[in-house]
């Protein structure tokens, strides 16, 4: 009977610590896209509304894309509707972690 009830508390532990994880809000908003794409040279940067930060662990999506047909002849800049999902603390926390982890082994590698 213990080992059953150890099982079930171990279960209903790693199902509340999973949806804490997986737990994200949304905020939207309308973003300038400054978008270059050309042969050799790929950018895009994305000025977020007033309020919005991104940060570890958050994902952004970009809800409107022009047809450039694969190639851009110089920048554009265009407004979209932006969609940020945040993530949550724990893990905006673990991400935080693991990419100083990360970081330390490409500063340490010979």
């Amino acid at each position: 009977m213990r080992r059953l009830l150890g099982l079930a508390l171990a279960v209903g532990t790693g199902y509340l610590l999973w949806r804490w994880y997986s737990r994200e809000t949304l905020t939207e908003g309308e973003g300038t896209v400054h978008l270059q794409s050309e042969h050799e040279h790929f950018h895009l940067h994305v000025d977020l509304p007033p309020g919005m930060e991104i940060q570890p662990g958050d994902t952004l999506e970009i809800v409107a894309m022009p047809n450039v047909q694969g190639q851009t002849h110089g920048e554009i800049t265009y407004t979209s509707p932006v969609k940020l999902y945040k993530a949550s603390w724990l893990r905006r926390n673990l991400i935080k972690q693991s990419s100083l982890i990360e970081v330390n082994e490409l500063v340490e590698h010979p």
